[in-house]
Formats: C-alpha cells, structure tokens, sequence
C-alpha cells in the first residue's frame, strides 16, 4: 500500500527536526536502502546508498543549526518543501541558506531520491 500524502508531508517534519537536532540518525532514517542525495544540485555529489547518506549528515552533525520548515506540496509520490537554515559559526556570524528540497517516496514511504535545490544566490 501506498504512502499516504500525511505520511510523505511528515517526512519534511521529521527531517527538519533532525537538522534541528544535528541527529544523523533521524536524518538518515527517512531514507530507503538505496536511496541518492544530491544536496546541492549540480554540486557534483550524488550521495548514493544510507552508508554514504549517512556519512553526509554526519558531517552537518558538528554545526549548529536551526531549521524552520515554511511549505510544503505533496503530489503523489513526491515531496516539495522550502526551508530556511540558519548555521551558527559563532556569537557574531551565521549563515542562513533558504533551501527546496524535493524528495520522492517508495512504497513504504522511505526515501528513494532527495535533491536540495539551493546555490550562492540563496545564501546570505
């Protein structure tokens, strides 16, 4: 049986809260087996596999960051979220990246494909 469209909606949830708790853990638990990250698009990585998804979010594991989810649209399968993401270097300087990350769903509602939309012109 399919996902519903509740249950991919509470994955944009589940990740942002994950960002919010620099958990990889929760972070990879919303993808499939063989899943492929590409964050950002056109950056030159495609993350293929949780082993190496993982890997990914343990690198953001580190940072302090502060995730505000601001919409979402599910048609299907698929996913459209928009997030703002704020990282805190220190006291004085934070970056913040407004993101949209489109992910699309297995059977199962596990992740099989996640592209993160974002480039320079989104970074301030």
């Amino acid at each position: 049986m399919a996902a519903t469209p509740e249950q991919i909606r509470a994955t944009a949830e589940t990740y942002i809260a994950g960002l919010n708790a620099s958990d990889p853990e929760v972070l990879a638990g919303v993808y499939a087996e063989g899943a492929t990250v590409e964050d950002p698009v056109g950056g030159g990585t495609v993350h293929e596999g949780k082993d190496a998804i993982r890997g990914f979010y343990d690198n953001l594991a580190p940072l302090d960051m502060q995730a505000t989810l601001l919409e979402t649209r599910v048609c299907g399968s698929e996913l459209l979220f928009n997030f703002e993401l704020v990282t805190r270097f220190d006291e004085n300087t934070a970056t913040t990246i407004n993101v949209w990350d489109l992910m699309v769903h297995g059977e199962d509602g596990k992740v099989t494909s996640m592209k993160a939309y974002w480039g320079a012109e989104n970074v301030s």
